[in-house]
């Protein structure tokens, strides 16, 4: 299937009044291991194109931009599909709103790891050396899946706009495994997500996981009660999912954001004051990209600053729904610090630590939150107890009211910002 046909075919489709054209081409190195054995090695390639069509009308005096998408692969008879997209659109009745154009100005970002884009088979050796480099005490590597893939993306819309971008992104999911005694099994999964090779530090990372598991043979369930928690590691990374979400456009349009500009984003602040930008251009960041789906420029937005609300995320169609300026989805979450140490935060006991969730993802809109522990530490007296289990919950609004961030930074794959965050009170069930 050939762009350019595809864009002949959509342009000329009777009563259109706007398009867009997305093609994603993917090419996808595959290795799989089952203890340190290769089990099967495979190249996966793929290209899907995605047509967005809109179909403007009026209703009772009021204008309508209908939409609808279609997902086209080869072997699909193309112009149906088209006519019957179109269709659908017209069913639709979503306020007006256009597309970027043509003109804009991006920024150069740093997406592609050439290196590995040349040589991927090089690398899927090396990454598993990397897995294999240092000797697990009492541990076992029972299974492990390396992803290298190349990624190009294509997009064409009707208002003359062409861009196009490339991306590398290495994926490696493994598991360990332990064993202490007949009757006592331990087991960890980690899984490591990098543009660029250099960010992977992937033996150190194996390294870590080893003592989780070991570590999990011997865990307690947490005491209840109310305690102090510090997020630091994995748990960092949805943590400050619920101010991105409450700062975009469709939570204004749709009423549910409790968040206005230039007012406090937490009352009553007792803690450090939040400061929270979207950044699209961090080198090697997962959500790093010069534009958006819809080819709107992105570039660095202050969202929060010192726990007041200076800016809302909205991509080009919320930003016509709300008159407002279009900045884009939020990208990578940047953090700023705090004034205190990371481990000041841990010796001001008794508190728990928690590395890692099965599951944490505090609600949109009410900001309530409870995750299971699946990684974390009892802290007292100078003593690291390891837990399991039981459960951190609270409410984001309220948690944040007296929140710290350490001054010790960190970068993970969508994340820059304080090495930990300990909130003071927080609902622990367990024992």
């Amino acid at each position: 299937m050939d762009i350019k046909h595809l864009q002949f075919l959509v342009q000329n489709l009777p009563g259109i009044s706007a398009w867009e054209i997305c093609n994603l081409r993917k090419k996808s190195h595959q290795r799989y291991l089952i203890f340190d054995q290769i089990e099967s090695q495979r190249l996966v390639e793929t290209s899907k194109f995605i047509v967005n069509l809109y179909k403007g009308y009026e209703f009772q005096g009021q204008k309508f931009l209908g939409e609808s998408a279609v997902s086209l692969s080869e072997g699909d008879n193309t112009r149906e599909k088209l006519a019957l997209g179109l269709e659908m659109a017209s069913l639709v009745a979503n306020p007006v709103f256009d597309l970027p154009g043509k003109g804009l100005q991006y920024r150069q970002v740093e997406t592609v790891d050439r290196e590995v884009r040349e040589h991927p088979l090089l690398y899927l050796d090396r990454i598993q050396e990397d897995m294999e480099k240092r000797p697990l005490e009492k541990v076992k590597r029972s299974s492990t899946e390396i992803f290298i893939e190349d990624k190009e993306f294509f997009l064409v819309n009707s208002n003359g706009l062409k861009k196009e971008a490339a991306a590398t992104e290495i994926l490696v999911d493994f598991v360990l495994l332990g064993e202490k005694g007949p009757l006592l099994e331990g087991e960890c999964q980690g899984m490591k997500q990098a543009r660029l090779y250099k960010d992977l530090h992937l033996a150190e990372m194996v390294e870590q996981y080893a003592q989780y598991t070991r570590e999990s043979m011997e865990a307690q369930l947490p005491c209840g009660g109310v305690y102090p928690v510090v997020f630091s590691e994995e748990a960092l990374d949805t943590l400050f999912n619920y101010f991105c979400l409450q700062a975009s456009g469709p939570a204004r349009f749709q009423n549910w954001s409790r968040l206005e500009i230039d007012r406090p984003v937490i009352s009553d602040l007792k803690g450090d004051p939040l400061s929270l930008s979207s950044n699209p251009i961090q080198p090697g960041g997962l959500k790093t990209r010069s534009f958006d789906d819809n080819g709107l420029p992105l570039y660095r937005v202050q969202v929060i600053h010192k726990n007041i609300f200076q800016k809302r995320m909205n991509t080009k169609r919320y930003a016509d729904y709300l008159q407002e300026e279009a900045t884009g989805d939020f990208s990578n979450r940047e953090v700023g610090p705090g004034p205190r140490s990371f481990m000041d935060f841990l010796a001001e006991g008794p508190c728990y630590q928690i590395l890692r969730f099965s599951h944490f993802e505090p609600n949109p809109v009410t900001g309530a939150f409870s995750g299971e522990i699946r990684t974390g530490y009892f802290l007292k007296n100078r003593q690291e107890i390891p837990i399991k289990g039981g459960s951190v919950s609270g409410s984001i609004q309220e948690a944040f009211k007296e929140a710290f961030f350490s001054r010790e930074m960190t970068q993970r794959e969508a994340y820059q910002g304080p090495k930990g965050v300990r909130i003071e009170n927080l609902d622990i069930a367990g024992m």
